[in-house]
């Protein structure tokens, strides 16, 4: 409800909605907005928090959540410690097995703001439907996959895109989706293979050569003026 919420999807928000009446509504609303003011003040991922107290992770995929500090450790410990500033490409940073987000979270904490473009992929639904929630809520620039990393297989994409006023997000389409491993396959494709490398090289010019000659020469013919072998 969220996700539909934030992307302005009507249609699927009240087909939610009108299963409930309207306490249930304003508690969701309340429940939501309280969800936002912990997330900024808290500053790190309030809703795996909640996920995991409510014993919904799953022994099944191996869900373990990183303790926030040990999270804001490993990203002060890999980023540079002066990020630079002015540069033409921007950082990218993915976690092929992203839970809720919370590393790449602490990530953007050690990188300037929209100077990063970070990547989550997550088997779980659930799971990559709360990075998106993240990505939207640390007004964080990149993409949130519900797929599979081993087999990158993907389901749902979504795009979050940050601004002054805060972050928004939005389901793609599947053309407007390339995965970084298919790029990243197709620009090998597009190189030369070795054997044609090979060939290449086998079609320069080349000195004539006897070769009817080189096969009579004997090794006293490679002998200096005495005749030494």
């Amino acid at each position: 409800m969220s996700l539909y919420a934030l992307q302005r999807d009507d249609e699927n928000y009240l087909e939610i909605m009108d299963e409930y009446g309207d306490e249930e509504a304003q508690l969701y609303s309340e429940a939501f907005d309280k969800l936002l003011d912990a997330s900024e003040s808290a500053n790190h991922d309030v809703l795996g928090v909640v996920y995991e107290e409510l014993g919904q992770s799953s022994d099944h995929f191996g869900q373990h959540f990183t303790p926030h500090n040990l999270s804001d450790m490993n990203a002060e410990t890999v980023m540079d410690e002066d990020p630079d500033q002015d540069r033409d490409d921007p950082y990218s940073v993915m976690d092929p097995a992203a839970g809720s987000g919370r590393l790449l979270i602490s990530a953007a904490k050690q990188l300037p703001q929209r100077g990063a473009e970070f990547y989550a992929v997550d088997k779980d639904s659930t799971c990559a439907k709360m990075a998106a929630l993240n990505f939207c809520f640390f007004n964080m620039d990149g993409y949130v996959v519900h797929g599979d990393s081993l087999t990158q297989d993907f389901h749902t994409v979504w795009a979050t895109e940050s601004s002054v006023i805060g972050g928004s997000v939005y389901e793609l389409d599947d053309d407007q989706w390339t995965s970084p491993h298919e790029q990243i396959q197709n620009d090998v494709d597009e190189e030369e293979s070795p054997e044609e490398e090979f060939e290449e090289t086998q079609q320069m010019d080349t000195p004539d050569i006897d070769f009817e000659e080189v096969r009579e020469t004997t090794l006293s013919d490679f002998g200096d003026g005495g005749g030494n072998q």
